[in-house]
């Protein structure tokens, strides 16, 4: 009996310490964990999609801060800095980075991993020396778009609206950060490799994606160009800026092909009236999604996330806007 006593007072103590384990280990798992988003911006529709997506995966990890802010535009570099520089000071268990600069950002990112701080990039990476990962001096990695290739698919339909050639414009939203140019460049090389017939004007920019720029822009150039037949814009604001511009002028729906980046009601309403052609959306969800993802594994799990994440693209018209494959990657 008492041999039976002994073996049934191992087993119970055996089942306190395996219970135990597994309440430390389910513990450890919703470690709570504070994380420091700092956006390129945080007004615009896209940034507000790319916040909903990381607060919604931070809901679904459990126990999961996220402190999302950007600057009021996509020029603020310094003011963005400083809401890295307070970040840091913070001392969160991770930080997620837009850059909007390509190297003004690197030391502060070194400070952060000497302080014992993850950095995950999203949108647009930093230019650091080497490759992203753990050995890296910035991050681990970055979720983005792949904005070359996304701008050469936006060339490509271009290029289909106009199969008699002209004059084609780009308007950029930025000369600074690698987004702006890759878009920039991914369209432009296009066109340049494959499409003779199109006449590519010099670039134009409406810097951070402001608007009022973009009209203004565009209004000048369709005074200056008759025969313009097509623009492209790089984001949501400059898509948006030359709409207005069209709508001031009076052009006529489809006689001067549009195309755009980014979603937003203005765009959709442009494009199911034929005043826009179509647009390049990101998966803005996904990348806020993506970003907090990676972060919780490797604070939690020790997980070491891929150094590139990509979360894709769609085109979208009249024709397909309200596919739920593309329905689900719009916001407005």
């Amino acid at each position: 009996m008492k041999k039976v006593l002994t073996v049934v007072a191992v087993a119970s103590a055996m089942a306190l310490v395996v219970g135990t384990g597994s309440a430390v280990n389910a513990a450890n798992h919703k470690k709570a964990i504070k994380i420091e988003l700092i956006s390129k911006g945080e007004t615009a529709e896209f940034w507000q999609a790319v916040k909903k997506g990381a607060e919604d995966q931070a809901k679904k990890m459990g126990n999961v801060t996220v402190r999302f802010q950007g600057p009021a535009t996509e020029t603020m570099i310094d003011v963005q800095l400083s809401m890295l520089d307070g970040a840091i000071a913070t001392k969160p268990d991770a930080i997620g980075y837009a850059a909007l600069g390509t190297t003004e950002s690197v030391s502060r990112l070194a400070k952060a991993k000497a302080k014992g701080i993850p950095v995950y990039m999203f949108d647009t990476a930093a230019k650091c020396e080497g490759k992203l990962g753990p050995k890296s001096k910035c991050a681990l990695g970055v979720a983005y778009t792949n904005s070359k290739k996304s701008a050469s698919l936006a060339a490509d339909k271009m290029a289909a609206l106009l199969p008699d050639g002209g004059k084609v414009l780009v308007v950029g939203h930025t000369q600074t950060n690698q987004t702006g140019t890759d878009r920039r460049d991914g369209f432009v090389n296009r066109i340049k490799a494959k499409y003779p017939k199109i006449t590519l004007l010099p670039v134009q920019y409406a810097e951070g994606g402001d608007q009022a720029k973009a009209q203004d822009v565009v209004a000048a150039a369709l005074v200056a160009n008759k025969d313009l037949k097509g623009i492209f814009g790089t984001n949501e604001g400059v898509a948006i800026g030359a709409g207005q511009a069209f709508k001031a002028a009076g052009i006529a729906n489809g006689s001067v092909k549009l195309i755009g980046y980014d979603s937003g009601k203005a765009q959709i309403d442009n494009i199911k009236s034929g005043l826009q052609q179509g647009a390049i959306t990101q998966s803005p969800l996904g990348i806020g999604a993506k970003t907090v993802e990676a972060l919780v594994n490797f604070v939690r799990n020790k997980k070491t996330p891929k150094p590139l994440i990509d979360t894709g693209f769609y085109y979208y018209d009249a024709t397909n806007i309200d596919n739920p494959e593309i329905k689900g990657n719009l916001y407005q």
